[in-house]
C-alpha cells in the first residue's frame, strides 16, 4: 500500500489523539475506506503492509491524525503501519524463498518553506491553522520548523535503509514508498547498484506507470500504482490514449513472485493486460 490511504485530506482528526486508543472518527473512516472495501475471500486476514502520503498527512497541512493510521496498527489484525518507516521479512515457505520489504516516507518531497506553493506544500502557512503542532505525536512541532522534520526524517532513513539492505539475507529487496518513479533518482540508483535493491513501488500519480529497467533509476524497474485515483485520474479512461501519462487509469497490478522471478502486469479499468514485465534479483 502506497499511501494517500485516506484522501483528499486523511483522517479528519487533528494529530495528537492517544496511541492507546482509536478515536470514533478514525474508526468511521476505516470502516468505510478500508474494512467495508478490502474484506471478502483471500483478503479476510491478509496483513495489509502501509505507509503514509502526502494527503494521509493532511494534504496541504502536516496535522491530521496520521498518527492515528500508525496506532491501527495495534487495533487490527490486517493494518500494518508501525511507524512512518518500517521494514517487514515475509517467508514464503513453501516455495522455499523470502522477501525483505522496506516502507519508507518520502513525504520530504513536499515539504518546502511555508511561503512556497500553498497547493502542494504539507508545511503551507497559507493552509496549516495557526499554532500547528504535531510535537506530542513526535511530528513537526510547528508550520515554521515543517519542513526540517521532514527533510530530517528523510535523511535519517537514507542511511537506516542502506544498512538494512547490506545486512538482507531475504531473495528479494522491495522499497515502498508514496512518491513516485523519478524522485531522489541518484540515491535509489546507488540503492539498485550497490545494495541490491530489486524493485521500486510507489504512487502519488493517479495512473499506472510501468518503468521497466528504468534508465533514470540504472536499470532498476520501478511502478506507480495510482489505479485507483482516489476520486480522478490523471486522464479520463476511454479509447483515446493520447493525454495519457502511463499505459493505464483506474486498474491495479497483479504481481506474481517466486524465487527467480516477478512477473508485473499492469491491469487497466477494463481488465484488460495493458503493459508487462518481468524483474529477477539483482
Amino acid at each position: 500500500n502506497v499511501g494517500d490511504n485516506f484522501y483528499w485530506g486523511g483522517l479528519e482528526i487533528n494529530c495528537g489523539s492517544p496511541m492507546s486508543s482509536i478515536s470514533a472518527t478514525t474508526q468511521h473512516q476505516f470502516d468505510q475506506v478500508f474494512e467495508g472495501i478490502y474484506s471478502g475471500p483471500g483478503l479476510e486476514g491478509a496483513p495489509w503492509l502501509s505507509v503514509l502520503g502526502n494527503h494521509d498527512w493532511g494534504g496541504r497541512v502536516f496535522n491530521n491524525g496520521w498518527d492515528q493510521q500508525i496506532a491501527y496498527t495495534w487495533a487490527s489484525n490486517r493494518w500494518v503501519m508501525p511507524a512512518p518507516y518500517w521494514s517487514q521479512t515475509v517467508h514464503f515457505t513453501d516455495l522455499g524463498f523470502s522477501v525483505d520489504v522496506f516502507m519508507i516516507d518520502s513525504n520530504a518531497m513536499d515539504a518546502k518553506e511555508p511561503t512556497e506553493d500553498p497547493e502542494h506544500n504539507l508545511c503551507s502557512s497559507l493552509n496549516n491553522p495557526s499554532g500547528a503542532s504535531c510535537s506530542s505525536a513526535g511530528g513537526p512541532p510547528s508550520v515554521d520548523e515543517c519542513r526540517d522534520f521532514f527533510w530530517g526524517l528523510w535523511h535519517e532513513q537514507q542511511p537506516w535503509l542502506e544498512q538494512k539492505l547490506a545486512d538482507s539475507k531475504a531473495d528479494w529487496q522491495i522499497v515502498n514508498t508514496h512518491f513516485p518513479c523519478g524522485h531522489e533518482a541518484a540515491w535509489y540508483t546507488k540503492l539498485h547498484k550497490v545494495y541490491g535493491l530489486d524493485l521500486l513501488i510507489t504512487g502519488h500519480r493517479h495512473d499506472q506507470e510501468l518503468h521497466a529497467n528504468s534508465g533514470m533509476l540504472g536499470g532498476m524497474t520501478c511502478v506507480v500504482t495510482g489505479g485507483g485515483g482516489g476520486i480522478s485520474s490523471e486522464a479520463t479512461p476511454g479509447e483515446d490514449h493520447s493525454q495519457w501519462y502511463g499505459e493505464a487509469q483506474y486498474g491495479f497490478y497483479d504481481f506474481t513472485i517466486s524465487k527467480s522471478s516477478i512477473l508485473i502486469e499492469s491491469i487497466n479499468y477494463d481488465g484488460t493486460v495493458a503493459l508487462k514485465a518481468t524483474v529477477f534479483p539483482k
